[in-house]
């Protein structure tokens, strides 16, 4: 078999870190290879109570991180390495999920290893599989991708100097308005694309209540879509600032920033912004924070313009259970905010996030993560179960013996070519029975053209705004201590600004997965998709069998 490698995304020098992160994690001693206590054919314990933007320089809820000063409970440190390999075969009525409807039979081959570092000076995770696929009649050419998603942060100086990288290589939909999907590997709306951060940084205390951080951050994110543009974006931050504590209620931070952006068939984008922060503590559970500044900027026009920043948050915690947390700014483009919302009880997981702002090449969905599902149980496993590779030992065993996938992602960021102002509402639930689970998502986006003076090949040519709507239910029965059925439908829709223009999809998926021997599974999945709009129309039927063993 003759494999093809144009679709392979070249990794640039900034993911050249995340391979080190995690050759350097896998060369450190206590390493486990089938050695850590095995938990995936365990029943889990009751269930008690037990996301990266494009640039993130701005320390994520700083004056609320600040303020958690318990103690760490002790952990065992350890690095957790599970190789893996799957082998799929796939008939499908419409391989290129088109009007043409040309059936084939695919299929795949997929090796991988997921990793989890929880030592002194190495934390995160890898997660990577290579996907290659053979077309039995030639409907496309025998083809390569990558899948990765990793993030993580080493200590190179004990308490003062620290690296943060992340990685994320993955099939992304082209247009917004072409078929979504990456289970067809000949889909024509598919490309390969990388993004890779690097952010070293020293932070540390002077005195005992004033802290300090200076950061370096470069994102480099490319595509082998033809006509969609790469960016590499970089940053700096200054911060200074004090924390509420036991002795006083009263906080300030100060934030100086700057970020460039620059896009390959475009122009740079650079933005300065100082900002100030007062906080007050409340009450133990209510943080509330005045927020004020200036930024300057050439997004909106050729020369730059100052405008003012004045804002609000709070951070509200009533319980172990819940949290709630807002900010709102009013800043060049208008007005941006982030609101994140968490509840859980002995058998219910709720998430809500609702975020406004700029992005830079992917929007607000791609920072790394080893699915949004797995996102949800481990925040659930969280409190009970504070070391990194039991957790994920934990929550893994747990969707493998519902039969539910890692991601239930309803659907992803399209490719643009210049930046894009984005508000981004997204609502988990999950309710956890003994045997029966059902996990609701739904995800609703509003993308902004900024900037409408350039032509750059992207959706945005023939639109200013593109409106994104979807849900998806998953099921999952375990019928035994060893097979469980699943299944899966939702609706996707795409609405751009021009009159008509418009596509919707909808996916229908039944699967049946059993556990064959200790650390190997089999399976079955039917699906039924159907799209219409005035764009895309297609229907597809498939079945596909795979074998999944973990080494």
């Amino acid at each position: 078999m003759h494999l093809q490698h144009r679709r392979i995304a070249s990794i640039h020098a900034a993911g050249w870190a995340v391979w080190a992160l995690a050759a350097a994690s896998a060369l450190s001693p206590g390493i486990a290879l089938a050695q850590v206590p095995d938990v995936s054919t365990a029943e889990p314990p009751g269930f008690a109570p037990v996301q990266l933007p494009v640039v993130a320089t701005e320390p994520a809820d700083a004056a609320v991180r600040q303020r958690d000063n318990a103690p760490a409970a002790p952990r065992q440190s350890g690095v957790w390495l599970e190789p893996r390999i799957t082998v799929q075969h796939t008939v499908t009525n419409n391989a290129r999920l088109d009007a043409t409807h040309v059936s084939d039979q695919v299929t795949e081959v997929n090796p991988g290893f997921r990793l989890v570092s929880d030592t002194a000076r190495i934390n995160g995770f890898v997660d990577y599989s290579l996907r290659t696929a053979h077309y039995a009649r030639g409907t496309a050419s025998d083809q390569v991708w990558h899948n990765l998603n990793a993030r993580g942060t080493a200590e190179a100086i004990e308490n003062r100097v620290f690296v943060d990288v992340a990685g994320v290589v993955a099939l992304q939909p082209i247009s917004a308005f072409g078929a979504p999907g990456a289970d067809s590997p000949a889909n024509p709306n598919m490309a390969q694309t990388s993004s890779f951060r690097v952010s070293p940084y020293l932070k540390g205390s002077v005195g005992s209540n004033v802290d300090y951080e200076a950061r370096y951050s470069v994102q480099d994110t490319r595509s082998d879509a033809e006509n969609r543009a790469g960016v590499t974006v970089q940053g700096w931050l200054l911060h200074l600032g004090s924390k509420p504590d036991g002795h006083t209620i009263i906080g300030w931070a100060l934030d100086a920033m700057q970020e460039d952006a620059d896009f390959s068939t475009g122009r740079n984008v650079d933005t300065t912004t100082l900002r100030a922060r007062m906080s007050y503590l409340a009450s133990p559970q209510l943080l509330l924070v005045g927020i004020g500044g200036v930024e300057s900027t050439n997004q909106l026009s050729p020369t730059h313009k100052s405008h003012s920043i004045v804002g609000f948050g709070a951070d509200w915690r009533p319980s172990k259970q819940t949290r709630l947390f807002l900010e709102r700014e009013s800043r060049y483009f208008g007005e941006a905010h982030k609101v994140n919302f968490e509840y859980r009880t002995s058998r219910t997981i709720w998430s809500y996030t609702d975020r406004k702002g700029i992005f830079a090449g992917l929007g607000a969905q791609s920072s790394a993560s080893m699915g949004s599902l797995f996102d949800l149980l481990d925040s659930f496993y969280a409190r009970t179960e504070p070391n990194a590779i039991r957790r994920t030992q934990l929550v893994m065993a747990e969707i493998e013996r519902r039969g539910l996938p890692a991601d239930m992602q309803v659907f992803q960021d399209f490719l643009t070519s210049s930046s894009t102002l984005q508000r981004l509402q997204e609502l988990s639930v999950a309710l956890l029975g003994q045997r029966s689970t059902f996990t609701l998502a739904v995800l609703r986006s509003d993308t902004r053209l900024l900037d409408g003076t350039l032509q750059l090949g992207d959706d945005f040519d023939t639109n200013t705004r593109i409106r994104q709507r979807g849900w998806r239910l998953m099921v999952g029965h375990r019928l035994t201590p060893n097979a469980s059925i699943n299944a899966s439908f939702g609706e996707m829709r795409s609405v751009g600004s021009v009159p008509g223009l418009e596509t919707r999809v909808r996916p229908l998926i039944l699967g049946w997965d059993t556990l064959v021997a200790r650390r190997t599974n089999v399976g079955v999945q039917l699906r039924r998709v159907l799209s219409d709009g005035s764009v895309t129309r297609y229907d597809e039927s498939a079945i596909m069998g795979f074998i999944t063993h973990r080494f």
